[in-house]
């Protein structure tokens, strides 16, 4: 009886707390998929893995952009795309504008019918530039002395990592706690679910892929 007590008188979670505790599942699977902390990573894994972000981001940032305009100023979403950060890693590797556009473009991603899918998606971004701090001090160290880049796409924000995860964050409650609503709340936690499987499957296919060129 004591335990059930207790749970009636749980706080109800706010939506961050919510998309964090939901979707973990799927954001482990998706990150499994990501193997830039292995010891044997090499200069062409490295630049293969930013191609394929390069093919994720560029659709998806496209598609947030065009269902948040002129909604949620507070999100200051222009501030927020990574696509040119990798543009500018990849140019580091030998990339052109020509060559850019040839890279392969994710093909299915989820809908982002309104707006709290679209904050679901943004979600999985915003969560992997505050979790890609720890890959870029690996990366650092890793590469020490060899011609890699700048890293421009893990140093995102740079010392504004934390300040702009939480302004992200108000951003996101502040929508929700407007909307009042729990189908927007789960329509934004069953975005953030789709993306996360959809970037996991993006690069477990290009993983396999590129196993595969001669």
């Amino acid at each position: 009886m004591h335990h059930l007590l207790g749970a009636l008188h749980t706080e109800p979670r706010n939506l961050l707390q919510r998309l964090k505790a939901e979707t973990r599942p799927h954001h482990e699977r998706a990150e499994r998929t990501v193997r830039l902390m292995d010891p044997g990573l090499t200069l062409e894994h490295y630049r293969h893995h930013l191609e394929a972000l390069y093919g994720f981001y560029g659709p998806l940032e496209a598609r947030l952009a065009r269902q948040l305009s002129g909604l949620v100023p507070e999100l200051r979403a222009s501030e927020r795309w990574k696509l040119p950060l990798l543009a500018r890693d990849l140019r580091s590797l030998g990339h052109d504008a020509a060559s850019l556009a040839s890279l392969p473009q994710a093909t299915w991603l989820p809908p982002l019918t309104g707006l709290p899918e679209a904050l679901g998606g943004f979600y999985v971004l915003e969560g992997a530039t505050l979790g890609g701090q720890l890959i870029l001090r690996h990366l650092r160290r890793h590469f020490e002395g060899i011609p890699a880049g700048e890293f421009a796409f893990f140093r995102a924000y740079d010392e504004d990592v934390g300040p702009m995860w939480k302004a992200f964050g108000e951003a996101v409650t502040r929508a929700s706690e407007a909307a009042a609503s729990e189908d927007f709340d789960s329509r934004a936690v069953q975005s953030a679910k789709d993306t996360f499987d959809a970037f996991g499957r993006w690069l477990q296919k290009e993983a396999s892929e590129a196993t595969l060129e001669p």
